[in-house]
């Protein structure tokens, strides 16, 4: 079934785009205009990982399995997939009340889990409306925390996750424009969510505000706040918990530098390790999470480009003594990534080398509700090859 409204949703999208076409020349500027790419990636890891779709979103290295002490985990794995492969549809129309109208649908054949890959999955579907002072956005698109100026242009298709935020979801986002600007969203979670707890079932939206400076062209900075309430179960409290972002870019000749900073409390939504606990007394209790990563970029010719990112992520533990955890691995102490790539282009192909080591180490929690050593660190190199072609 799913499949069969993949095609259609994809024939009626293709007679649209061709009754536009054949529209006067004064429509023409209103219509569709298709985008993508076709991505195929080739993956070696020295030891399993923990990951999404047949280890193509890889996360972390798996923890230590010991059977007979041997750790079975301990062994390497290599993949080829072609799952990443995207279709994009901009849509533009007349005026809304004086606003230009515009609208995307984004899908990729990733599949919604392990069992659908290779199934159409909906990225992103949003309509926009824009003046000259503000934008508005409604659909499901990057979670504010994924800053759509400033993130890894990794090749991997994990973007730097678990130190980079990574989430895409329903909203209602206010942009103002100008070399200052305010961003305001309201939404709530679909895809990515929450671990063991739900944001519709409080009754209450998250929020985000953020401040956005300069040009992406020169240097960009900004600071956010967001506000989540989740509530584990019908009948319990509503667990409210903060997170804070920092970030910026800036051009260093012909080399780009972005950095990123990230503080905040069960994060497991945007793919951060920790989650939250409860309490001996029965309340629940955030995990706090740190993240950072810094990227360097550029390119050695007009065919040949290069980049180097560097993640490092802890979990800052409970604060206090809990009986169980939520979490999204939520006993790792802390993790550390090193990614140097190179790529050849020419046209629309980009023929690509990323090297990956990860290491994580991995811990229990004590007493008082802190992340503690307890086994020794395991690391993943990852060798990946891709090719993209965009069209």
């Amino acid at each position: 079934m799913k499949k069969q409204l993949s095609v259609l949703l994809i024939a009626l999208l293709a007679v649209t785009y061709f009754s536009y076409g054949q529209s006067d020349n004064a429509d023409k500027k209103f219509g569709i205009n298709w985008s993508g790419f076709v991505k195929t990636d080739f993956m070696y890891d020295t030891r399993q990982v923990v990951n999404a779709r047949e280890g193509h979103f890889n996360i972390l290295p798996a923890a230590e399995n010991l059977v007979g002490g041997e750790d079975l985990n301990d062994q390497s794995n290599f993949n080829i997939l072609s799952i990443q492969t995207r279709l994009k549809a901009a849509i533009s129309g007349p005026d809304f009340f004086g606003m230009k109208t515009s609208g995307a649908i984004e899908a990729a054949f990733f599949g919604n889990s392990d069992a659908s890959v290779g199934e159409l999955r909906l990225r992103h579907a949003f309509v926009q409306l824009s003046n000259d002072k503000i934008e508005i956005l409604m659909g499901q698109y990057w979670h504010p925390m994924f800053v759509t100026a400033v993130f890894p242009g990794t090749y991997s298709f994990n973007t730097g996750v678990p130190f980079q935020p990574f989430s895409r979801n329903p909203q209602l986002r206010i942009t103002t424009k100008g070399n200052v600007k305010f961003i305001g969203v309201l939404f709530t979670e679909r895809d990515f969510q929450t671990r063991g707890a739900s944001v519709s079932k409080s009754g209450i939206p998250q929020f985000h505000a953020q401040l956005q400076f300069g040009k992406a062209s020169e240097t960009l900075g900004g600071l956010g706040f967001n506000v989540k309430s989740s509530r584990p179960n019908l009948g319990d409290d509503n667990l409210t918990s903060t997170a804070f972002i920092g970030y910026f870019r800036t051009k260093l000749g012909n080399a780009t530098w972005k950095a990123e900073a990230i503080y905040g409390e069960n994060m497991t939504d945007l793919l951060q390790i920790g989650g939250f606990g409860t309490a001996t007394n029965g309340d629940f209790v955030n995990n706090n999470t740190l993240s950072l990563w810094t990227e360097f970029s550029g390119d050695f010719s007009e065919t040949m480009e290069w980049g180097v990112f560097g993640g490092y992520t802890e979990n800052g533990g409970f604060g206090e003594a809990i009986t169980y955890v939520n979490g999204f691995l939520g006993t790792v102490e802390n993790a550390y990534r090193i990614a140097p790539r190179i790529g050849w282009k020419s046209g629309a192909l980009t023929i690509g080398v990323e090297g990956e080591y990860t290491n994580a180490q991995y811990g229990s929690i004590d007493g008082n509700g802190d992340i503690t050593s307890s086994t020794d660190a395991v690391n993943n190199f990852r060798l990946l090859t891709t090719a993209i072609y965009k069209f």
